[in-house]
């Protein structure tokens, strides 16, 4: 059977009774209106509008790919009324890492790119979620001799019950019959645009069979990520997920997660190597990113991890989580940067 799940996995999917799976909702971004809601993107040092900040169609960028990127999330409290950015220096230092790595320099100090990212979301003047979304790049036109280094920011509202349906209910994952590109051949660990055909064509893949998302398996078979997030899973109350050798991103809220979150609450921790079988007798699942914050997995390839809800510890790492991105930890209000005066 589980020959058969990577041999042939659309056989395999598409036969087993897909009654139960839900199909994944619209994406949280695509309600129509919420183009309307754009004012401003900040390009190359300059805020433009919405419609002026274009990029021509002959670019390397959009020709190969040739880019990186940052997913940060800024959070809305309404005890304080104010917008808080979530650890915008460990993420514009991971945009400065990404470039290093395609030999990109940033015309910009990384107090520069901080600063456009507080005055985007500023002049947007949202009061609710947002999803920030940091861009360098090679614009210009495709086989120019010397290709420019382009450097975008834009803001879009991503509202908060959306997500928490997803959040409270969890999320039903098969392993992918793709692999995660490994380091030897693209640089998994950081943001690359490139990198997210990888997650794309995985995503597609676990949704045409019914299921809300995939997770990817290292080339020698280890557990790697989800298609777009990192992973844990819990046995016997602790907390594993795959080291940083795992072909997997070096995740921000990955990292907050593991050395302070879990800390903090009194689990124990354990980075290491993850068998696939090991999803099914976990005692609990979930992903984590900007994109996921704390996802519940509530089942792997149909088969439920343990009671086939969302486990307690996870649910203790969401109410951690959320805490702290809303200003309730007094003691991690240094990775709250505020956006509003």
């Amino acid at each position: 059977m589980l020959y058969d799940k990577i041999a042939n996995p659309k056989t395999y999917l598409h036969s087993r009774s897909l009654a139960g799976l839900r199909r994944p909702n619209v994406r949280e971004n695509s309600r129509s209106g919420v183009l309307a809601k754009m004012k401003y993107i900040w390009m190359n040092g300059k805020m433009l509008r919405w419609k002026e900040a274009t990029v021509h169609v002959s670019s390397p960028v959009v020709n190969s790919g040739m880019g990186v990127f940052e997913g940060i999330r800024a959070y809305w409290s309404k005890e304080r009324s104010q917008l808080y950015i979530f650890r915008l220096k460990e993420h514009v230092q991971r945009l400065f890492d990404s470039s290093k790595v395609h030999r990109m320099k940033i015309k910009f100090s990384k107090k520069q790119v901080e600063d456009a990212i507080v005055q985007t979301a500023a002049r947007n003047g949202f009061r609710e979620d947002l999803y920030i979304r940091p861009l360098v790049f090679r614009g210009g036109i495709w086989r120019m001799p010397e290709t420019p280094i382009d450097v975008i920011v834009f803001v879009v509202p991503t509202p908060r019950p959306e997500r928490m349906k997803r959040m409270k209910r969890g999320v039903r994952c098969c392993i992918s019959s793709w692999r995660r590109i490994p380091d030897i051949a693209m640089p998994a660990r950081v943001k690359t645009c490139g990198n997210y055909v990888n997650s794309r064509i995985a995503s597609m893949e676990a949704e045409e069979a019914g299921y809300d998302g995939a997770i990817f398996l290292t080339i020698d078979g280890k557990v790697s990520e989800g298609s777009g997030a990192n992973i844990f899973l819990v046995r016997k109350r602790t907390l594993i997920t795959p080291g940083v050798t795992s072909d997997i991103l070096e995740g921000i809220t990955r990292e907050t997660l593991l050395s302070v979150g879990a800390r903090e609450l009194g689990i124990d921790v354990c980075e290491r190597d993850v068998d696939r079988t090991e999803l099914y007798v976990a005692d609990e699942a979930f992903l984590c990113g900007t994109g996921q914050e704390v996802t519940p997995i509530v089942s792997v390839d149909g088969i439920p991890i343990g009671k086939g809800s969302v486990g307690s510890i996870t649910k203790k790492m969401q109410k951690w989580f959320f805490e702290v991105v809303e200003g309730k930890r007094a003691k991690h209000m240094d990775w709250l940067t505020p956006v509003y005066a």
